[in-house]
């Protein structure tokens, strides 16, 4: 027998013994000696632990989109600084450089941190012509801003109120009472088509009109003067902690902010492992054991769920005749994640694990408004998309996309980008992306240039990394909502 032959057979061996092991586990747990009713010594501490366990990776679930956050804020901050008057923007776009989960490098991005606590009200003039959003610290949209706000692109003025703000309210803004102290600011402003690829000149120019100052300012020469660093190029880290340090960072915050800000059940569970507002988080050095393996536990969890058939109902766009292997993030649920009679817990925790920032925009089912991000992690065959074989797909004539699409490749386990060593592991229809004679295209994915494709329509990916698909359309149409156009799956090539 050859020796490949005998991978299958060990790969299933160590299955088969990790679900003992499991089962072993769980077995030894529900038959821990209770004698006279009361638990011995060693079982009682082997439950605790259990408990803490348990209790740490739904924390670390719950809380994700909060320390998603507080990540993203505090990596851009440690580069560029704080206060409402830095906004950092991705002049030349965003690359590989910036480890943060699913970003975007078909647009311009700039993003700001906001202090309600420190600053009081702040007043935003927001430039026409943005994509754009104010949210919460727990990632709950406080509000569109631009082409799906009430400004409806044309630009306008916001006004941002603490959770305890109980002076007057000025007439002539768009007003919003956020439900945390900090605020997060996120443009994005549509790149223009230029004779060698996209530009970002314009772009820039429209984010660079944004000015922040507080309501209780009297007058222009008391605001701090705007500053627009240009993060592009710069290697920063924002990615969230898989180990017990992501429990400090949430607990400093749970601290800081209003204790209605947070959900009173998860609430509850942070205290179970001593996060509890007002009170030092100070876990000794067998729960912080503990607290360490849950969080690297509960990311994985979270990854297993979202690439399990089943795991998540509505998960896949298409069904009946027309079965593809794209995915939607948002499964059925509003963009806060309510479906229906619930809220969805493994639909957030799977979106946070890999992307950032959540709003109407990004969910509504208004064509030629919304957007849309169909992903795939596997091939027409069901297998998982790998940097060592090379992929076709094709999209059909006239995608529907008012303003723009583009396809990026990012890892499955985190959102980042594929760091490639191109400029961007994106293709875009702004850029000089080839077309079919009947109006469709073919992409190309793999570790070199398949023969006769052309360079403009290629992604090049990594040996040994698998990676996921995500197709953004800008200005979703009709035809994608009802499924008179359907993307391909992709297609492994001999």
């Amino acid at each position: 027998m050859k020796r490949t032959a005998w991978i299958p057979i060990v790969a299933t061996l160590v299955m088969c013994h990790a679900a003992l092991a499991q089962d072993m586990r769980w077995s030894e747990l529900a038959n821990a000696p209770f004698p006279g009713g009361y638990p011995t010594e060693a079982a009682r501490k082997e439950l605790l632990d259990e408990f803490y366990f348990q209790r740490a990776v739904q924390v670390y679930l719950g809380a994700l989109p909060a320390v998603n956050m507080l990540a993203i804020r505090d990596g851009s901050e440690a580069k560029w600084g704080s206060g409402y008057n830095i906004l950092p923007v991705w002049k030349e776009r965003m690359d590989a450089r910036a480890i943060i989960p699913t970003p975007n490098g078909d647009v311009v991005y700039a993003q700001s941190y906001l202090d309600l606590k420190k600053d009081g009200p702040l007043v935003v003039v927001a430039p026409p012509g943005l994509i754009g959003m104010f949210t919460d610290f727990w990632q709950r949209a406080l509000t569109d801003v631009g082409v799906g706000g009430p400004d409806k692109g044309q630009g306008g003025l916001y006004l941002l109120l603490p959770p305890d703000y109980d002076g007057p309210v000025p007439g002539g803004y768009h007003t919003f009472r956020s439900p945390t102290y900090n605020v997060f600011l996120f443009w994005r402003a549509l790149l223009t088509k230029g004779s060698n690829g996209p530009e970002t000149a314009q772009a820039v120019k429209t984010i660079e009109a944004t000015l922040v100052y507080p309501l209780r300012a009297g007058t222009p020469s008391e605001w701090k003067k705007m500053k627009f660093p240009d993060a592009s190029g710069v290697a920063v880290n924002m990615m969230y902690p898989r180990d017990a340090t992501f429990y400090d960072m949430l607990a400093r915050f749970i601290d800081y902010e209003p204790s209605a800000s947070a959900d009173p059940y998860l609430r509850g569970m942070m205290a179970s492992i001593g996060i509890v507002k007002g009170q030092p988080f100070k876990p000794d050095a067998h729960l912080r054991a503990i607290l360490d393996k849950a969080a690297r536990v509960a990311p994985k969890m979270a990854e297993a769920v979202n690439l399990s058939d089943g795991a998540i109902p509505q998960r896949n766009y298409y069904g009946g005749n027309v079965k593809r292997q794209w995915q939607n993030g948002y499964a059925g649920a509003d963009d806060k994640f309510f479906s229906n009679s619930y809220f969805n817990v493994d639909v957030q925790s799977t979106f946070f694990l890999l992307a950032y920032s959540s709003a109407p925009y990004m969910n509504v089912n208004v064509p030629g408004v919304g957007a849309r991000y169909p992903t795939t992690f596997r091939d027409a065959d069901g297998n998982y998309l790998v940097g060592d074989q090379t992929y076709r797909l094709h999209l059909p004539a006239n995608v529907p996309a008012a303003l723009f699409w583009s396809l990026t490749l990012y890892s499955p386990v985190d959102g980042t980008m594929v760091n490639n060593g191109q400029p961007f592991p994106s293709i875009n229809s702004i850029g000089n992306v080839a077309r079919n004679e009947d109006g469709s295209y073919d992409l190309y994915f793999g570790p070199r240039l398949p023969d006769g494709a052309p360079e403009s329509n290629w992604i090049r990916t990594n040996p040994g990394q698998g990676y996921a698909a995500s197709l953004r359309l800008y200005g979703a149409l009709m035809p994608f909502y009802d499924q008179t156009w359907i993307p391909d799956d992709v297609v492994k090539l001999k």
